[in-house]
């Protein structure tokens, strides 16, 4: 069948609940893989940018925000603001995107420019699927940096939230943002990081961001943190374009603070390398570019985990036990 965003949110959905349940945990990562097998991409659609005055507007508020900032004033922000503010990191152009909006959104929620009201504005918007799946369901293309940077500023928005005398994401709320970031992961699969005059895409970077934030989470039970990491090495299996600017440090990290809060987690993990090194030793010589790329993209993985100096016993041992494997 040709699967949709909803689609796979609901197999999603399901998937959690019989974990959730004790019925889904052995085979929970076969599951997960069979759902990311079946997904087909489409060709690439155009993605809509601001308008040329649209650009220059919101560049110029962003410059009068941020000097009032800088100048220890403080600075006035309108929910058409931040709706205006959320709309722009659709911009290929990193002066509007990543130097403009995100710089001052960043620097806001640093120096509490934004109302509760607007903090919980900001995620529902970027947990909207025009938003978050901009364009996912196609082939490589310019909505990644939309996609993306929602993914970034949703992570700094729960740390926010988690960390702040204001709670403004509520129980329902939080339910939304873990089911659209797990389908978010299942369907990234843009490994792009730097480019050209674009700037940053990193997808990959900023899923290591929220995945971290969301492991320090306390509320957040065992099963779901189980959930989220099968999701993300189901996916990292079936990349066929290179990691190579820094993702794989990023995502190590968060895999690094996991195993070692429970040995659950370092004992799952350790059985996901082993069956990934199995699926691999399984294959054919890679005989095209997307075999070679996801064939270097596992050995850089496990060679990064090998650089750490804090994982589990175990899992140092099977991998130092695989060196030649990884050569």
């Amino acid at each position: 069948m040709e699967y949709t965003t909803d689609d796979v949110r609901e197999e999603l959905k399901m998937i959690r609940s019989r974990v959730h349940a004790g019925t889904l945990f052995d085979s929970l990562g076969s599951e997960i893989g069979r759902l990311l097998d079946e997904f087909e991409y489409d060709a690439p659609t155009e993605v809509v940018q601001l308008s040329a005055k649209e650009a220059t507007d919101i560049k110029e508020r962003v410059l009068n925000w941020q000097q009032t900032l800088y100048a220890g004033q403080p600075v006035a922000i309108s929910n058409q603001d931040v709706l205006d503010l959320m709309n722009s990191l659709r911009q290929t152009d990193p002066a509007v995107r990543d130097k403009g909006a995100f710089f001052f959104i960043s620097d806001g929620l640093q120096n509490n420019v934004f109302k509760p009201n607007q903090l919980l504005l900001m995620v529902r918007y970027l947990l909207q699927d025009n938003v978050l799946f901009n364009h996912i369901t196609e082939t490589e293309n310019d909505g990644v940096f939309y996609r993306s940077f929602s993914i970034f500023i949703l992570s700094m928005l729960h740390y926010a939230n988690r960390k702040g005398n204001v709670h403004f994401i509520s129980e329902e709320v939080a339910e939304t943002l873990f089911l659209n970031f797990a389908t978010y992961i299942a369907l990234e699969h843009d490994t792009r990081g730097f480019v050209g005059e674009k700037s940053w895409a990193h997808a990959f970077m900023h899923i290591g961001n929220l995945l971290d934030e969301l492991v320090h989470d306390e509320t957040l039970p065992r099963a779901d943190k189980i959930f989220l990491l099968t999701i993300l090495v189901e996916r990292l299996k079936r990349l066929d374009t290179p990691l190579i600017m820094g993702e794989n440090r990023r995502l190590i990290g968060f895999v690094a603070d996991l195993v070692k809060t429970n040995e659950l987690y370092s004992q799952y993990f350790l059985k996901q390398l082993k069956q990934w090194r199995q699926e691999m030793t399984r294959q054919m010589q890679p005989d095209s570019e997307s075999d070679w790329h996801r064939l270097y993209n596992q050995q850089r993985f496990q060679q990064g985990l090998l650089m750490r100096n804090d994982l589990p016993q175990e899992i140092i041992d099977y991998l130092n036990e695989s060196r030649n494997f990884l050569a």
